[in-house]
């Protein structure tokens, strides 16, 4: 089976997975947003971080994880409490952005400082995982998710069909060579036109503003792929691992989707509920 078709293969099978899952309710969903979690904290603290997974650290890594999440999303998921999880994510990808733009591609950083802490694997995932759960927990959750889902498939598809067609001009070649600045633009309006369309379709609202805001979250979802690139080649790894067939790991296909979700957690809290 070639590559292609094992990709193809792969995300029928992850998309018929979650769309059970959403129908079946929130609790299955997040159930399989915690297995999600484990997997990713497993190839980052094991293969990017080049660490021991049977080490004390990375089970602290993965309580770091579940502890929070469990608690949020099965014991106490008052709005309070995501919104002060939401707002510290949305920090914890500003010191992610300092750390793509400001650290040398060339500098051992990382490694020196995951040598530190490697437990950090475990708040790369936590706090943007329960952004992503704290959508799960409101009256029209389904909708939400799949506004943010399409923005994100939106920037993806975008990014390859306008890199692919019309890409002359590379991004940032030391850290992702394959994409253009071309596919970036693309990939934000297709993203805001996804978005925007699928928020006129499911609540019956339209504005530039709403354009502009989900081309941002394009943005983002290209700029968290960009971290984890960043951190891949820091580590001198091609893929987070080879669990999906023709995707790589699991924290390759979540990277983009988990920077993002802070930003739309907090815009839906204090504009659309606010």
């Amino acid at each position: 089976m070639s590559n292609t078709a094992k990709r193809i293969t792969s995300a029928i099978v992850l998309v018929t997975i979650l769309s059970i899952l959403i129908y079946l309710g929130s609790a299955p969903t997040i159930g399989f947003v915690l297995l999600v979690g484990v997997l990713a904290i497993d190839e980052i603290f094991c293969n990017l971080f080049k660490n021991d997974r049977w080490s004390l650290n990375y089970f602290i890594s993965q309580l770091i994880f579940l502890g929070p999440t469990v608690y949020l999303n099965y014991l106490d998921n008052t709005v309070g409490l995501f919104t002060v999880v939401n707002n510290a994510a949305v920090l914890f990808n500003i010191l992610l952005l300092v750390y793509l733009f400001y650290i040398n591609i060339e500098s051992d950083f990382l490694k020196k400082f995951t040598g530190k802490f490697p437990y950090v694997a475990g708040i790369m995932i936590v706090l943007p995982v329960a952004s992503l759960t704290s959508l799960l927990h409101y009256e029209k959750w389904r909708l939400f998710l799949a506004v943010l889902l399409m923005v994100n498939f939106g920037m993806d598809t975008g990014a390859w069909f306008f890199g692919k067609n019309f890409g002359k001009h590379k991004l940032w070649k030391a850290v992702s060579p394959n994409k253009t600045i071309e596919g970036l633009i693309g990939g934000m309006i297709t993203s805001g036109i996804i978005g925007g369309a699928s928020w006129q379709f499911f609540f019956g609202q339209m504005s530039i503003q709403l354009f502009v805001f989900f081309s941002f979250l394009g943005l983002m979802s290209q700029v968290g792929d960009l971290v984890q690139s960043k951190i891949k080649r820091q580590a001198e790894v091609k893929d987070s691992s080879s669990l999906i067939p023709g995707h790589g790991g699991v924290y390759d296909r979540i990277d983009s989707l988990i920077f993002l979700a802070p930003f739309y957690a907090l815009a839906l809290k204090y504009f659309y509920f606010g």
